[in-house]
């Protein structure tokens, strides 16, 4: 999930029902958007301001609703609306979609890499695995939650002494491409944070456009943090709310959107990572590296244009700043 809850749980979507023969009514089934309090600090969302309307009203009655607007980019996009926590800042959705549709949106979609030649997307993964190892070597055990197709892991097993890779994916799609990643090193593939082994001493943590996706990010973290090293690193990407491109854009600015039931600031991020037994030493921004077709494309893309001539375009390389930040922390 690179550039992108990667913790469905494993539920049925609908209320237990009594036993047959029984005269009590049968429970009426959940709806499909449940409330949130801040996932961050807790705080209730009730007294929260919205400060990001979404410019589509839609009814949510269906898992085909959702696959509709879950993936690419279009004029008229739907999320739901964003409030601005009043005790810790955190920009968040106070309601979203009940866990079985995410897991149903996430386990057959196209990777987040489709569109980019691979030798670009590889530019931008290296940033991140570089901004990890100013601070420690790629060794030990690996894991990464939202691998996509493993560009980073790979990375970092090309350039250090990894002895074991545990890979979380929910989009089964692409578990075959990464069992076979580093053929001869120890290759987990699980498709929730759950299945994580307890007793596992994690060195290396990453989470490239993760937290962003994950309805219970802290309480996340906190099990992350447990299946931990003393002194292990985590890296971390995100959107940046807070950016000059989300200023400009308002609305408009991709990351608002279905997937991102949270998106960060430098502030916001760092409180919390180290709520969740991290210290973090750096934040810093970061810049991708795209084709120019693909920028047209998910910028035409977004005023509802397709025109024929895009296949035309070179794939140029070009790096630019998308209001990303990585942050590296220690676990404490």
């Amino acid at each position: 999930m690179t550039e992108n809850d990667i913790h469905p749980e494993d539920q049925t979507g609908r209320d237990d029902h009594v036993d047959q023969g029984s005269t009590q009514d049968q429970a009426e089934p959940m709806g499909p958007v449940v409330p949130r309090d801040c996932p961050s600090c807790g705080s209730p969302s009730a007294d929260c301001r919205v400060e990001v309307r979404s410019k589509v009203d839609l009814a949510i009655d269906s898992g085909d609703v959702i696959d509709e607007y879950w993936g690419g980019f279009r004029r008229d996009d739907f999320f739901f609306d964003y409030v601005r926590c009043g005790s810790c800042g955190l920009l968040y959705n106070a309601e979203y979609l009940r866990h079985d549709l995410i897991a149903h949106a996430y386990s057959d979609m196209e990777d987040n890499t489709s569109g980019v030649p691979q030798h670009l997307l590889r530019k931008t993964q290296s940033r991140y695995v570089a901004a990890m190892e100013k601070f420690a070597p790629m060794d030990g055990v690996y894991l990464e939650i939202g691998p996509d197709i493993g560009l980073a892991a790979k990375l970092a097993v090309e350039r250090g002494s990894i002895s074991k890779l545990v890979l979380v994916e929910p989009n089964r799609t692409t578990h075959d491409t990464l069992r076979l990643l580093a053929p001869g090193i120890d290759t987990v593939v699980l498709d929730s944070i759950d299945e994580v082994e307890p007793g596992i001493q994690v060195d290396r943590l990453f989470l490239v456009h993760v937290l962003d996706h994950l309805t219970n990010p802290r309480d996340d973290l906190i099990g992350l943090r447990k299946r931990m090293a003393a002194g292990g690193i985590l890296a971390v990407v995100v959107h940046n709310e807070a950016s000059f491109l989300r200023r400009v854009l308002g609305r408009k600015w991709p990351p608002f959107r279905l997937q991102h039931p949270q998106l960060f600031s430098r502030r916001t991020l760092t409180t919390l990572i180290e709520s969740s037994d991290f210290k973090v030493l750096k934040v810093r921004s970061t810049f991708n590296t795209f084709s120019v077709r693909h920028l047209l494309a998910t910028g035409l893309s977004m005023l509802g244009l397709e025109p024929r001539w895009l296949s035309r375009v070179p794939e140029l390389a070009l790096t630019v700043p998308l209001g990303n930040i990585v942050a590296v922390a220690e676990a404490v």
